[in-house]
């Protein structure tokens, strides 16, 4: 919206402004992101795939095995704590995936747009990874099926190792070009493998019921069901397996990726009509009839079928057949890969069955890597991603991401032993979900105003409870590999940190900050101000931070891991809402970019001394802003006197609120363009003579030169507060005023800061009485050891009379300030006194020409700060090194007491 269209907006009467709910209906659908293609319901686009996801690999050809190792009762176990686990991140998915319309990219999207970029790029890096692997692992199982089947047959076309793995690489490339069709052709496919799953599963249930039918059969140990077959099978009995001694845990590294396909609906959220509703309904759901058909798997064939036997007939004759304690038997649950063929009435179905479970969820899984990398390349998360995100087509297919997945599962089948790793998948999983878990009770637990899941069946503290199921049981699984993923997501999130410094989710962990600094704002008050836990907190009148960079670089500086900051931008006149935002949006950007923590606020419409007392007003206890600290103005003699009051004004502000106040004038030529300019205006302090400046050795000479020379010195010198490059120089302090001890923390500061630590400091004070000198400088030199602050060099200085160049310029800057307005007639008085300390020009001059940088107090004054203020300091610091000037407050910010 345009500045005009927006003063236009205002001016609009009342009763135009009544809003109208269509209007914004609309305008909230169309910051929804839609993506074309075809839209699928919850039954299609979730129910369906996680079923299918959830029968995968080890439904017929796994199953069994466990069920041999782990006996009925520790299967049952097994089962019911992966659905302990399923479920309790099923309600934990439910319940972020209905708060709010929810995009494609599955647990990657839900995570990082809940608790952050990092840990969701992490996760979901991990996610895809283990999804390709799970593919592989399918396509394998898939390619034993068609083996089995063939050898069945009297075919061996398949058996050799070349055969098999070409055979894997051509199913993983077919299903591939099936996904990149699109989901309603892919939808279809996997229709008809729902059903052969499901007729193989009643297959199951109905040959164990009509029970063996031929010797054969019962020799391999089918004995339908008996009761003694049950309790043989309902204890566990681990074994050796390939050498490693099986267990519990190692069984259930097995197991649970079998359940892992819970967020097969979340992978394809983008495809969903309605995500939020449809998530949770189909996930609960597939979870019920899933689990269900495992628990009806192991109690089955355990009531069913003995573990070993050896498939002899004739050894069933002599009952010899159980035997198998001097032989490898080769029938049972413990060996017969093919048991589930083998108890079934039709054996047949059995392999469709298969063929169904495997190629359902690798097609399931390779429709969820693209989309997930999709997704991630389009939030430029990692770089290299980027590419594979671009869309093709009417319904933005990634076929990059496509190409990608096909290829690095085609590598996994070719490498083939992918069974040696199902507890890295498992681990992988139980960390998505143990971070899902987290992100849900993170987000309920802190409670931001934007948390409203229209699921309501979740419970924060079960959320947690889950989190750490999931991480207990992950490490019990497999301590290396949980170090393993461990560090692969600390690497993986300080990638992605680097990255995304300027991405903006609206997380939890924002939540979190935000609410923690709001607590701990209101426990200030509480907090009893101490010297010693004095924190400078500063009010930097920069403007755009930008266009003052040495001021702000001083500011934080000072700042910097010891106070706050905070830069404020003064416009007077007034900005529309989308020239503020530019405004602060630039401002933000810059203090970011440059490493310097500060806030940054736009006040319009209002002058500087009045936005002073806002901001004052504004702090809260210790979080008060101390010190208020400008850039000289350098046109003060040129402005119109409002002006220069207002900029006055700052000090008196400060004064009343009890603030310090520094004034930072880098450079003793700012209103000069050429050196001409600025002798001249010496020359102008005297008409009838030539400027004389006083030397080191309080001898006149003609000034002209040493002005040429002064400008060229300082207009040419590269002076920053912060830079790379460190200072060799000298650093002064003149404390000739009490200011709380402020010059010295400052001091202190530059002293111990990578630019300034190399150079010398040294401290100066005055007195106007010579016997005083030796007694002074030797107090100076212990009360710095009792505030424990080191100088190079110091030295007390006896006053002396002001020089006639020093009073002679003086007096012309006041001829000058008289000139501009009557006002000036107010404060004549006092010039008096106040020409009685010009001295400190000469002295300054004289000790401190030639150093890096001088930190100057100045007096004290109960009365307002006036034109002679500016009068005085101008005289003071004219053709100076850069000076750090300090109007104390006289409170104390340095102690001795420890």
């Amino acid at each position: 919206m345009s500045d005009h269209e927006e003063i236009k907006n205002e001016r609009r009467p009342w009763i135009d402004q009544i809003q109208s709910f269509n209007e914004l209906y609309r305008e909230e659908e169309n910051k929804i992101e839609v993506s074309p293609g075809i839209k699928l319901g919850w039954v299609k686009g979730v129910l369906i795939p996680c079923l299918l996801s959830i029968w995968g690999v080890m439904l017929f050809l796994r199953m069994q095995w466990i069920l041999g190792q782990a006996g009925i009762f520790h299967s049952i176990i097994i089962i019911f704590i992966a659905l302990l686990i399923i479920l309790i991140t099923t309600f934990s998915l439910s319940a972020i995936s209905t708060n709010g319309k929810v995009k494609g990219g599955g647990l990657y999207f839900i995570i990082s747009r809940s608790i952050g970029p990092e840990i969701g790029a992490s996760i979901g890096i991990l996610l895809a990874f283990a999804n390709t692997i799970s593919a592989a692992m399918n396509t394998i199982g898939f390619c034993l099926s068609l083996k089995s089947l063939l050898n069945s047959r009297g075919s061996t076309i398949i058996d050799s190792n070349l055969n098999f793995r070409a055979l894997g690489v051509v199913s993983i490339i077919i299903m591939s070009i099936l996904c990149c069709i699109g989901m309603d052709r892919e939808a279809e496919v996997q229709n008809a493998l729902l059903i052969a799953i499901i007729v193989g599963i009643c297959n199951v249930i109905i040959g164990s019921i009509n029970g063996p039918q031929t010797t054969l059969a019962k020799a391999s140990g089918f004995t339908g069901f008996n009761m003694d077959t049950f309790k043989q099978n309902w204890y566990s009995d681990y074994r050796m397996e390939k050498g490693v001694q099986q267990s519990f845990f190692t069984i259930f590294a097995v197991f649970f990726p079998s359940v892992t396909g819970i967020q097969a609906g979340a992978n394809i959220s983008g495809d969903l009509k309605d995500p939020s509703a449809s998530i949770p309904k189909g996930t609960l759901l597939s979870i019920l009839i899933t689990i269900t058909s495992y628990i009806v798997l192991i109690v089955v064939p355990g009531s069913v079928q003995l573990r070993e036997a050896s498939g002899n007939e004739t050894e069933f004759q002599n009952g010899s057949f159980l035997d198998c304690s001097f032989r490898n038997c080769t029938k049972g649950l413990y060996k017969d890969n093919n048991l589930m063929q083998s108890i079934s009435l039709w054996p047949i179905t059995i392999y469709f069955g298969c063929f169904g479970a495997t190629i359902s969820t690798a097609l399931t899984a390779l429709i969820s890597v693209p989309k997930l990398l999709q997704r991630m390349g389009q939030d430029d998360v990692y770089p290299l991603l980027k590419y594979l995100a671009k869309g093709y087509g009417k319904s933005k297919e990634p076929y990059r991401a496509h190409v990608f997945a096909m290829l690095v599962s085609s590598i996994l089948v070719i490498i083939g032993e992918l069974n040696d790793i199902a507890s890295l998948i498992s681990t992988i999983y139980l960390s998505a979900y143990a971070m899902l878990n987290l992100c849900t009770f993170h987000v309920a637990y802190f409670k931001p105003l934007g948390w409203r899941p229209t699921y309501k069946f979740y419970n924060k503290w079960l959320s947690l409870v889950g989190a750490i199921v999931c991480v207990v049981v992950m490490i019990s699984v497999d301590q290396i590999m949980s170090a393993i993923v461990g560090c692969a997501i600390c690497i993986l999130y300080i990638l992605a940190s680097i990255k995304n410094k300027e991405i903006n989710w609206g997380s939890s962990k924002q939540t979190q900050q935000i609410k923690t600094v709001i607590r701990n704002v209101y426990k200030v008050n509480s907090i009893q101000y101490h010297i010693k836990n004095y924190l400078p907190n500063i009010i930097v009148f920069s403007g755009n931070p930008e266009s003052r960079k040495k001021l702000v670089s001083l500011a934080h500086l000072i700042t910097k891991n010891n106070g706050v900051q905070m830069c404020v931008n003064i416009e007077k006149i007034s900005l529309t809402p989308r020239q503020k935002k530019i405004c602060l949006d630039k401002g933000i950007r810059w203090l970011r970019n440059s490493g310097i923590k500060s806030l940054y606020v736009v006040i319009d419409n209002i002058e500087l001394d009045i936005a002073t007392h806002i901001i004052y007003s504004c702090g809260h206890g210790q979080l008060r802003p101390n010190i208020a600290m400008i850039g000289y103005k350098s046109d003060w003699l040129n402005c119109p006197y409002q002006d220069l009051q207002t900029y006055l004004n700052i000090f008196n502000v400060a004064n009343m609120n009890n603030m310090s106040t520094i004034m930072v004038r880098v450079s003793s030529t700012e209103s000069y363009d050429d050196q001409n300019l600025l002798i001249q205006d010496f020359k102008h302090l005297d008409k009838n003579e030539d400027i004389l400046y006083k030397t080191q050795s309080n001898q006149n000479i003609r000034n002209q030169q040493k002005v040429a020379d002064c400008f060229v010195r300082i207009k040419n010198k590269e002076f920053s507060f912060e830079k790379k490059k460190q200072y060799h120089g000298t650093v002064d302090v003149w404390w000739l005023y009490n200011d709380g001890g402020l010059s010295l923390i400052i001091a202190y500061v530059l002293k111990h800061s990578n630019t300034w630590k190399n150079c010398k400091f040294r401290i100066f004070g005055v007195t106007n009485r010579f016997e005083c000198l030796s007694e002074e400088k030797h107090k100076l030199k212990q009360l710095l050891a009792l505030y424990r602050i080191d100088f190079d060099y110091m030295d007390i200085i006896l006053a002396n009379t002001t020089g006639p160049t020093t009073m002679t310029y003086f007096n012309s800057l006041l001829e000058r300030a008289a000139s501009k307005e009557n006002q000036f007639d107010d404060c004549s008085s006092h010039t008096e006194h106040i020409a009685e300390t010009l001295f400190l020009r000469d002295l300054i001059e004289l000790h401190s020409y030639n150093s890096d940088l001088i930190i100057l107090t100045t007096p004290k004054n109960n009365e307002e700060i006036n034109i002679l203020f500016m009068c005085w300091i101008e005289t003071i610091s004219r053709g100076l090194p850069p000076c750090i000037i300090i109007n104390g407050s006289t409170e104390p910010v340095l102690t001795v007491n420890a």
